[in-house]
This record gives C-alpha cells, structure tokens and sequence, in this order.
C-alpha cells in the first residue's frame, strides 16, 4: 500500500502544484483486539515452548492437574509438528489477517475524500482528481 501512496503523493504534487504543504501517509490503525489477541498469541507461544522444556513433570506443579496431564497434552505430544505449525504459524497469521485492514483512505483537511474500507475497491485517478477539484483545489496548467 505504500507504493500506492507515493505514487498518488507524487501524481497530486504534479497536477495541484503550490496547493501543498504537506502529503503525507500512515497506516491505518488495527482493531484494538488484534493487539490483545496478538498478546495472548505470545503467552500461548510461551506455554508450549515451557511444555516441550519440562515435559510431563511440569503438570505436577499446576494446580488441578495432580492426577497426571490432560487428555490435549497427549494428542499435543502425539503430533508435535502439528502442534507447533498451529501454534506458530497458522493461529498467528489468523490474527494477522485482522490486523491488515487494507485500507486506503483520502483526507484533504480532515475531511473524508475517498475510502476503500467504504466502497472496497482502490480509487482510480479520475475519481481523485474530481474529488480534489470539488474541494475547491486548482489544478495546474
């Protein structure tokens, strides 16, 4: 999306020359519960690296485990390879997935231009220009 951006930054200081003092970009903000489900990724990460460190024993100091580990350890410990790409790979691009917003929206003095996460598509520049001319922006000759 970057790439995206500088090309439109560019396009816009050559059509609308002097109408800028500044263009600038950033990413749009993620959900906030990506960042807690990310966080919660990261324990979990955790747990299962301290499982594979201490093994069976480990479930002696838990409370509520003294009769032996739980039934999902087994099955845990019957597939590691699956265990650690689910674990590892899998669940946390899920997560990623929400935190890519896609989006691309247009601001011209804090007042909405276009946005993609409206209409779901990228503008084209035909529909950029007329948007900038309506906003009462000149455009050069």
């Amino acid at each position: 999306m970057k790439a995206n951006f500088l090309r439109l930054r560019e396009l816009l200081r050559t059509e609308f020359p002097g109408e800028w003092s500044e263009i600038s970009g950033d990413n749009y903000p993620a959900p906030e519960w990506t960042n807690l489900a990310a966080t919660v990724i990261s324990v979990l990460q955790m747990a299962v690296i301290l499982v594979v460190l201490t093994g069976d024993a480990m479930w002696n100091y838990i409370p509520g485990f003294r009769s032996g580990p739980p039934e999902f350890y087994y099955k845990m410990k019957d597939n590691p390879a699956l265990t650690f790409m689910v674990v590892f790979l899998v669940i946390p691009s899920y997560v990623q997935s929400f935190a890519n917003t896609g989006a691309f929206e247009i601001f011209l003095d804090d007042k909405l231009i276009f946005s993609k996460l409206e209409t779901g598509r990228m503008p084209n520049v035909g529909e950029i220009m007329a948007a900038m001319e309506k906003a009462g922006l000149q455009r050069g000759s």
